[in-house]
């Protein structure tokens, strides 16, 4: 008779092929992620050690009204028409921050007071201009801030009561969009003139 008919308890172990194929492609699957992982690693510390000049603004195409595109959202410098050339246009973005004052002096951008003309508010929705400030950091007397909301709810121009910027650095504060909630933080300097 049959070996296995007289061994009714017996076990047969049927080699399964596929399951050593298996086993073998998750173990280099799991190599691979943590090979991806330790490049990325090795990669940021890169970056962060030989990144030096890293800037805390960038130039934006304006439209026609000198204001950024209608999709962008945030804080910007208006500038004059005659500028420092390291700014190619007259519109400037603000780096945005959820921390006031983390911008430092080197990342920063630099303007002397006649070249801004305005701070340029854009939001989805603006809430109410109280919410909203532009202030020089360090100033007990905050110089008074005109703001103007422009036609349509999304921008929000703010200019100096007396009109002269004061050498110094200075934040935006506003809302921060989204359901969180939150400020949203933008920092700049004014130069003395040279």
């Amino acid at each position: 008779m049959n070996e296995l008919a007289d061994k009714p308890n017996s076990t047969l172990k049927v080699p399964v092929p596929w399951r050593g194929r298996l086993k073998k492609g998750f173990y280099v699957f799991v190599g691979l992620l943590l090979a991806s992982v330790l490049i990325l690693s090795l990669v940021q510390a890169w970056v962060i050690y030989t990144a030096s000049d890293v800037v805390a603004y960038g130039v934006v195409q304006a439209d026609e009204q000198g204001w950024p595109q209608a999709d962008q959202r945030g804080a910007f410098l208006m500038l004059a028409d005659k500028h420092n050339p390291l700014y190619p246009g007259n519109l400037v973005e603000l780096l945005a921050t959820t921390e006031p004052g983390v911008v430092d002096e080197k990342a920063g951008a630099h303007i002397v007071p006649a070249e801004i003309k305005a701070v340029l508010v854009q939001s989805a929705i603006l809430n109410e201009a109280s919410e909203y400030r532009v202030y020089r950091l360090g100033d007990p007397d905050q110089t008074a801030m005109k703001a103007t909301r422009q036609p349509g709810g999304k921008v929000m121009i703010f200019e100096p009561k007396d009109g002269v910027w004061v050498p110094g650095a200075y934040l935006v504060d506003i809302p921060s969009e989204g359901m969180f909630g939150g400020r949203t933080y933008y920092q700049f300097y004014v130069d003395a003139a040279k």
